[in-house]
């Protein structure tokens, strides 16, 4: 008795393995995520993500010595500080700045020396952050960085039943 694979069993098995070891990583808080859409996704990332606890809004102005008074800068931004979700990560903290509408975003980055997280946002969002912060439910921050340079940041709230 001859006990041998055919070739189109073999290679459906072959293939199954393979799509298999090509599944997606899952990560916590996935369901914060969109879609990916240019399939840009496809490591482990490191993983940055903490449920907000506290926040600060400051608004600021700065002119610097020796400058025209017309060179005054005005900031704000958005301090938000909590707990870490993930066993051994020591970020907590987050500065979120804002520039004005139309303005170059620069990418979410992580300050090692502070362990805080860097995110830029148009200055329209701050309104809305606000009001989602101050809404009753949890908050998070999430930051993922990929080995192909890919980074993905941002402020999301745990899943609401709308009210009736």
């Amino acid at each position: 008795m001859r006990l041998g694979l055919s070739p189109v069993l073999a290679l459906s098995l072959l293939l199954a393995s393979l799509s298999a070891l090509a599944a997606p990583v899952t990560l916590p808080h996935d369901d914060a995520m969109p879609a990916d859409l240019y399939n840009q996704r496809q490591d482990k990332p490191e993983q940055v993500l903490f449920e907000v606890q506290e926040y600060r809004v400051v608004f600021a102005s700065e002119q610097r010595p020796g400058t025209a008074a017309s060179s005054t800068q005005a900031n704000s931004f958005l301090l938000l500080q909590g707990r870490t979700l993930l066993p051994g990560s020591p970020v907590q903290r987050a500065e979120v700045r804002f520039v004005a509408s139309g303005a170059a975003l620069p990418p979410t980055r992580l300050d090692a020396r502070r362990q805080t997280l860097m995110l830029v946002y148009p200055e329209s969002m701050l309104p809305m952050l606000l009001q989602q912060l101050s809404s009753p439910g949890a908050e998070y921050v999430q930051a993922r960085f990929y080995g192909n340079g890919l980074i993905w940041g941002d402020i999301h709230s745990a899943p609401r039943t709308p009210p009736r």
